[in-house]
């Protein structure tokens, strides 16, 4: 990973390079592949949201800190608590693009600051936890991208937390087809039974956090955190860089 983003700087600094998201000009020296002035817009997510999968709210929610979204209250979610620090709209959509689809894996320089700035918000509110766990790839999906981004954010989470990482134990079974031009039914069709916990020993009466890139509908998290409480996990909890804003 490291000698990966190295070398990106240094074609950076020996090629000239656009900005990934607006197409202007880099600064010298600049190895994010996203100009300064953009990575200034991105929004970050703000009361009123669920309590609990941090879905975006109404201003007109903002007196009730624990309301929970009308999906939160209908359906059984088998984590506690979502954290997530940003909107998946503008210059984060085209940031996470840029890491997942164009292997631009600099641009993590710039998120891991974010995250730090966010975790370093959150103080003591954050719950104690035993192990952080990335929402892993299919081997077939992980051989084509050459990388699981879920894990990239999950490895820079458990450094600031001081949070044991273990990847490996929670696995994708089931080679899905991508989530995104699925409707809601249809996601949770496709991700039924594809994880499956290896050694269930490790995640027994742990609490964890389970990291992911991005929470759309949440479906592929609430699958993950149904396989882990069938495994006898105490607590889990979520992390994603950023939330897709829902109607």
């Amino acid at each position: 990973m490291q000698v990966k983003i190295l070398g990106e700087g240094l074609i950076s600094l020996l090629l000239a390079a656009d900005c990934g998201v607006c197409q202007h000009p880099l600064e010298p020296s600049n190895i994010t592949f996203v100009c300064i002035d953009c990575w200034s817009k991105i929004k970050w997510l703000k009361d009123p949201y669920c309590s609990k999968c941090s879905r975006p709210l109404p201003s007109t929610f903002k007196s009730i800190p624990t309301f929970l979204c009308p999906e939160c209250r209908r359906q059984n979610v088998y984590f506690n608590r979502a954290f997530i620090p940003t909107l998946y709209e503008g210059v984060m959509k085209k940031v996470i693009h840029l890491l997942k689809y164009n292997k631009k894996t600099g641009v993590m320089r710039t998120l891991e600051k974010i995250m730090r700035s966010y975790f370093n918000c959150l103080n003591s509110s954050f719950p104690s936890l035993d192990l952080v766990v990335p929402i892993p790839l299919h081997r077939k999906k992980l051989r084509e991208r050459g990388f699981n981004q879920a894990e990239l954010i999950a490895k820079v989470v458990a450094k600031h937390l001081q949070v044991r990482l273990t990847k490996g134990n929670l696995k994708r079974t089931k080679a899905t087809i991508t989530q995104t031009s699925l409707d809601r039914k249809e996601r949770k069709r496709n991700l039924r039974e594809a994880f499956t916990v290896k050694n269930r020993d490790e995640f027994q009466a742990k609490n964890v956090l389970l990291v992911d890139d991005v929470y759309t509908t949440g479906t592929t998290i609430k699958e993950a955190a149904k396989v882990l409480k069938e495994a006898r996990v105490k607590d889990v909890y979520v992390f994603a860089l950023a939330r897709a804003p829902q109607p």
